[in-house]
């Protein structure tokens, strides 16, 4: 009994305090890390299905830089087709306005000696997406060549023109005067654009080539050459040319007989002209009624030759490729000799 009181109660309890209070800091501490460990594993779930995400994507981000890839003809098409709509529509004004077309227009005409009776400029205009189309009705009067000339000019110019409308008629009381009418549409673009870089390569463009061919002019009716205009061409044969002041006369041999032709004799059957004469040939222009209407054709009878063909009219329409001609020694002596 004296060994149970002689225990120090006071220094029990306070022990027993102690060990209450690291029991509760254990059990925290236990708590703690069980919850430290849940919350490593939701990590641990959450990068394993991000780096699964971060897999997807660059699966996804490859199959799209291939797909891209495969775009890049398409890509550069793209690019052309818009390089040459560019280039188009910068075509349409060629980056000058209605005043400078206009200037152009006279400047032009003055040159083919022609006469400008009419311009107008028409406001009913016809406005689309990327242009706007300007008509201009004009009258002009001069001679055919010129009027030829003068539109063929006109049309080889960077700037787009269209000739929507054209009557020629003659006019009364003048020989030689045609007076042309013309819708002419001209273009805008409606914005200021570069001038394509394609412009420099594009070849210089030769001089006009004018043609004395008019006809609206009534058909030669010169003088038959010793009577030739009875003859077929066929049948004749160049053996010579004669020459005085720069102007040729033609030697032609015809069933044993010499003969000599110059410009605006009637040859052949086929109301033939002769037009031109030169050392080593001779171009006659027939007229015959073909596919309902009346054509030129220019035929060659040509000196040392003795090819068949029809040459090019003066309308710059090809036929068939003729040229009448005999070959050399037909006629002894024949040849190109100066008058004397």
């Amino acid at each position: 009994m004296t060994s149970l009181f002689s225990i120090d109660w006071q220094s029990l309890a306070t022990r027993s305090r102690l060990l209450r209070v690291l029991a509760i800091l254990l059990a925290l501490l236990l708590i703690m890390l069980l919850g430290w460990f849940a919350a490593l594993r939701e990590t641990q779930n959450a990068y394993r299905l991000a780096g699964e995400q971060s897999r997807d994507a660059l699966q996804a981000l490859a199959t799209r830089k291939a797909e891209v890839a495969g775009l890049e003809p398409e890509r550069a098409a793209l690019a052309s087709a818009r390089l040459q709509l560019q280039e188009a529509r910068w075509r349409l004004d060629a980056g000058e306005g209605m005043s400078e077309l206009l200037e152009q227009l006279a400047v032009s005409g003055h040159e083919h000696g022609l006469l400008f009776e009419h311009i107008e400029v028409l406001q009913e205009g016809q406005s689309t997406a990327g242009y706007r189309r300007v008509p201009l009705d004009i009258r002009v009067l001069g001679h055919y060549p010129a009027l030829r000339g003068w539109l063929e000019q006109w049309q080889q110019q960077l700037r787009l023109l269209q000739v929507a409308q054209l009557s020629l008629v003659q006019v009364s009381g003048k020989p030689g005067l045609v007076r042309a009418q013309l819708r002419v549409h001209a273009y805008h673009a409606g914005e200021p654009l570069p001038v394509p870089p394609s412009l420099a390569d594009e070849p210089s463009r030769p001089p006009v080539a004018s043609s004395a061919f008019d006809p609206f002019q009534p058909w030669p009716s010169g003088p038959s050459a010793d009577g030739l205009g009875r003859i077929p061409l066929e049948q004749m044969k160049m053996v010579g040319s004669l020459s005085t002041a720069g102007r040729y006369q033609a030697l032609l041999s015809v069933a044993g007989h010499l003969h000599r032709v110059g410009e605006g004799q009637r040859l052949g059957r086929d109301e033939g002209v002769v037009v031109r004469i030169d050392e080593q040939r001779m171009e006659v222009r027939e007229r015959l009624y073909m596919a309902g209407g009346w054509q030129q054709r220019s035929r060659y009878l040509a000196l040392g030759k003795g090819a068949r063909g029809e040459g090019r009219d003066d309308e710059g329409e090809a036929g068939s490729g003729v040229g009448v001609g005999a070959a050399d020694g037909d006629v002894p002596g024949a040849g190109s000799a100066p008058e004397g």
